[in-house]
């Protein structure tokens, strides 16, 4: 077969690969390896295409990395807070919103903060991601009844307790997130869950009233 013919034949395999697939691929080779393996000539040796295939998407790096960036965005933030909105109850948005953050591993959250430290592009969506991740958690506790000022200082505990969580590299299961999730809920609602978990208890142990005669 004539090498101009290969050629196109290898260059139209390359480009059956869109701009999403290298996106995602991105992000698992962030997740394993760290952001210096995002880069052209390395993820397309991974993929066993040609760098031809990335240019035909992607006009440069740095408009990739800010796709990867904003579909990190919409996955690990976004596409969450729309999960927990099919919730009605705010104390059950809360208590999913953290086993959901304290029950799965976060190294690709650790990871994309190792990159925000050396790319001022990632540096700010990560800053834009925490001050949403907050005002969503302070947003559920407002609505459930704690005053916005309170509610602001123990979002702020709650979230730093995620970070921790993930930075730690550590994952609960079973009656440990059981028991964080119990706390953290305590932490965030206070007076407003115990009220709650009282009434509902109250409800089930209060006897039933004998007929009278």
């Amino acid at each position: 077969m004539p090498k101009s013919i290969q050629y196109c034949m290898f260059a139209l395999h390359d480009q059956r690969l869109t701009a999403q697939d290298w996106i995602d691929f991105a992000l698992k080779t962030l997740a394993r390896e760290g952001f210096q393996a995002l880069k052209a000539d390395v993820l397309a040796r991974k993929l066993g295409v040609s760098r031809g295939s990335f240019y035909w998407h992607f006009a440069e790096l740095g408009t990739f990395h800010a796709g990867v960036i904003e579909h990190w965005r919409q996955v690990a933030t976004e596409a969450i807070i729309a999960g927990l909105e099919r919730y009605d109850s705010r104390e059950q948005r809360l208590d999913v919103l953290l086993r959901g953050a304290f029950g799965h591993g976060a190294l690709l959250e650790i990871r994309m903060r190792a990159w925000a430290d050396e790319n001022a592009q990632a540096a700010r969506v990560m800053n834009d991601i925490d001050r949403r991740r907050r005002a969503y958690i302070e947003q559920i506790l407002v609505q459930a009844g704690v005053a916005p000022q309170l509610a602001a200082t123990r979002a702020q505990l709650l979230y730093w307790a995620y970070l921790g969580a993930a930075l730690s590299r550590s994952r609960l299961t079973g009656a440990p997130l059981d028991r964080i999730v119990a706390e953290l809920k305590l932490i965030g609602l206070g007076r407003v869950a115990g009220k709650s978990a009282a009434t509902e208890d109250g409800r089930q142990r209060r006897p039933s009233r004998r007929r009278r005669g």
